[in-house]
């Protein structure tokens, strides 16, 4: 599978690679405006700055550095395309990993609940006040609490908590409304019975071990950070990454709020980060889509709540036109042969990558692996895996949550239907506005061109969304 090759930096990405002073930088950029090259590029800078000047004053110790990513398959993309951009140097300690891997290893013996026991744990205390939709999403309020809120999980107390009963929650849509009494009883009653059910199992959650991470002595101290897709880490990630700085450190956050789809919203300065102009940078060029993937990925951000960190898709600011995307109505079969036949027309399976993308993964892809296999098409799978692969495969099926991050010259969404992307009926409702962002990023990885499918009479209301001049409509 081809990751992306080596580039040359554009006028606005030297900007930011010539900044080598010490202290955090903010990269913000839409799908498609090069952040992860950005990224990259700005590492192997600071990588060689710093092994000059270890070289200069004859330091022994190695320049460390660590790559921070939120899922697996980012990471293993992000060592893929770092390995053809850093130098082979015995001076250099460089550690590429997820987040959740990086704090295991700072907080050793740990047994950490999966999503369905923190499920369990917390939606008995919500059945007294909560239909089961609300419950749903009150147990990722109380997840948004736990990763933006400072607390200690070995000695909980309420009052650690007390900020959130008046801060604005941006973030999470504004519906299902989150009301005073109900913020007290999460604060109150839920999330202690919370802790006390975990502390029952002798398990954390994920938002503990970033707690307990911060608060673990550092093995190491690093010289340059870089964490992409930044929008996805909870404020308490970031606090611990922190804790685990050099005094004279260089570290890069790359983000796009716009693409954030967990609830994970902070401002910096909740943190400790001053975003002043001079620490902040902005991509505004879309390198990767053309015109028309931009036009048809637009209506499913426009209007959402603006937030500073996010940069709508620009699709006056693309350098290629392109062809416009094709919107399959059928069955699900005739919506994959639809999309591989037109594969054959446009694509070199030699050359250029093409992404199979689902919402959901495990068995909604059988029908996918058994057509491709059919078909003769070899292909190779990408969710959770922490090693990009590097076989002759060109076609990946990935879901969309593991696709965040990454590129590929076509992208195909057959099966985009209602029961895969559900939400409540609410102006605002927090499950609509993150499915339009997950859409709207998937659609984002395709720098040639883009297919979705969709069956009659159950489609997803985001196809509803989409402006029809943007895309071709096949029957199939």
């Amino acid at each position: 599978m081809r990751a992306l090759s080596s580039v040359e930096p554009s006028p606005e990405q030297l900007k930011m690679l010539g900044d080598i002073r010490p202290g955090f930088r903010i990269i913000r950029g839409a799908a498609g405006s090069g952040k992860t090259t950005t990224a990259l590029l700005r590492l192997r800078e600071q990588i060689h700055v710093r092994l000059r000047r270890r070289e200069r004053d004859g330091h022994n110790a190695p320049v460390r550095v660590l790559v921070l990513t939120f899922n697996r398959t980012l990471e293993g993309y992000i060592a893929e395309l770092a390995r053809n951009e850093t130098p082979n140097d015995d001076a250099l300690d460089l550690e590429i990993s997820t987040f959740g891997r990086w704090a295991r290893s700072l907080v050793r013996g740990a047994s950490i609940a999966g999503g369905d026991q923190t499920s369990a744990m917390i939606r008995p205390s919500l059945e007294a006040f909560a239909t089961s939709r609300q419950q749903g999403f009150l147990v990722e309020e109380v997840r948004y609490i736990l990763g933006r809120f400072e607390y200690d999980p070995l000695s909980f107390t309420v009052e650690s908590l007390t900020d959130y009963l008046t801060v604005i929650r941006e973030g999470r849509g504004a519906a299902p409304r989150v009301t005073r009494p109900t913020r007290k009883k999460l604060i109150h009653e839920v999330i202690p019975a919370y802790m006390e059910a975990k502390r029952a199992r002798s398990m954390i959650d994920w938002s503990d071990l970033a707690v307990m991470a911060a608060g673990a002595k550092p093995d190491l101290l690093y010289d340059v950070v870089i964490v992409d897709e930044a929008q996805d880490f909870s404020a308490n990630q970031v606090r611990a990454i922190m804790r685990h700085l050099r005094d004279s450190h260089n570290t890069t956050f790359v983000l796009d709020a716009v693409q954030r789809i967990y609830p994970q919203f902070f401002k910096w300065s909740e943190v400790g980060i001053t975003a002043r102009p001079e620490t902040v940078y902005r991509l505004k060029e879309n390198y990767r889509n053309t015109a028309a993937i931009a036009a048809f990925a637009h209506p499913l951000v426009e209007g959402l709540p603006h937030e500073d960190d996010g940069t709508l898709p620009d699709f006056s600011a693309c350098r290629r036109e392109g062809t416009k995307p094709i919107m399959v109505v059928g069955k699900y079969s005739e919506q994959l042969k639809v999309m591989l036949d037109r594969l054959d027309d446009v694509a070199d399976l030699d050359s250029e990558s093409v992404a199979l993308l689902q919402p959901r993964g495990g068995r909604w892809f059988d029908e996918a692996r058994a057509t491709l296999s059919r078909r003769q098409i070899p292909y190779c799978e990408l969710t959770r895996e922490n090693e990009w692969p590097t076989g002759p495969e060109q076609v990946a099926l990935c879901t969309i949550h593991s696709a965040k991050g990454l590129e590929f010259d076509h992208v195909l969404l057959p099966g985009l239907s209602q029961q895969v992307t559900p939400h409540g009926p609410e102006d605002g409702d927090a499950d609509l506005e993150r499915l339009r962002k997950m859409l709207a990023m998937a659609v984002g990885r395709a720098r040639k061109s883009v297919m979705v499918g969709y069956k009659p009479g159950e489609e997803s209301s985001l196809i509803g969304l989409l402006d029809p001049s943007t895309y071709e409509q096949v029957r199939a």
